[in-house]
């Protein structure tokens, strides 16, 4: 798992220097904002609707826009991220193993069985 979240957190440091927003405000648009709407566009192309994803990214538009300091906005989200993956001690996950369950086995499997339930129902 140490090696998962290793690239992902490179991945995201890449992602923070390119784009030159911070570590955090990568990581809270990441995860908070691309993979939840990738979920909603998938789930909304299986139930040929898509007012739930374009409610989604009105919200999203709407939020940031009385968002006055993004940064410090992300900094606080991320912090509290933190404490929710640490809260995973208690059945044994370390900061690190929750991430990568949260973070990256969860959003796969949701993203893999809306993929496959499509190609099954088309």
């Amino acid at each position: 798992m140490n090696e998962i979240f290793q690239w992902v957190y490179e991945l995201l440091k890449w992602m923070a220097k390119v784009t030159g927003f911070s570590y955090n405000e990568i990581n809270i648009i990441v995860y908070y904002i691309i993979i939840p709407s990738l979920f909603l566009y998938l789930l909304s192309r299986i139930i040929k609707n898509y007012t739930v994803v374009l409610g989604f990214i009105a919200f999203v538009i709407v939020t940031l826009f009385f968002i006055k300091d993004f940064k410090l906005f992300s900094d606080n989200l991320f912090k509290q991220s933190v404490k929710f993956l640490n809260w995973f001690e208690i059945i044994g996950l370390n900061y690190t193993q929750a991430s990568v369950v949260i973070c990256v086995f969860i959003p796969f499997l949701i993203i893999l069985s809306l993929l496959l339930y499509r190609k099954k129902h088309t």
